[in-house]
């Protein structure tokens, strides 16, 4: 009697629990250090939503902050010459 060759049902087994247990504890540190990075990126662009009304409330002292985030940026148009409603200070992205 030959023996067959592959693998059993009980080493496919193992090695699917294996994986299990892998993945079990690789996923959530993907998903803490993807959170992290979120709050990374929301620290850093509060950071400069603030920098921004801080350099119009000095720019235009009548005006003081401004009312929306489209007079500090671009707001979709290309920036040209800095204005009180357009002061060019945030990127597309932000504003």
């Amino acid at each position: 009697m030959r023996k067959q060759k592959g693998f059993s049902l009980i080493e496919l087994l193992i090695v699917v629990a294996i994986i299990l247990i892998i993945a079990a504890i690789a996923i959530p540190n993907l998903l803490r250090a993807r959170i992290a990075a979120n709050e990374a990126s929301s620290v850093s662009s509060i950071r400069t939503i603030n920098t921004a009304e801080i350099t119009y409330s000095t720019s235009y002292p009548t005006v003081g902050y401004s009312v929306t985030m489209a007079a500090l940026g671009p707001g979709g148009a290309a920036c040209a010459a800095p204005a009180q409603a357009n002061a060019c200070l945030l990127d597309n992205v932000l504003a």
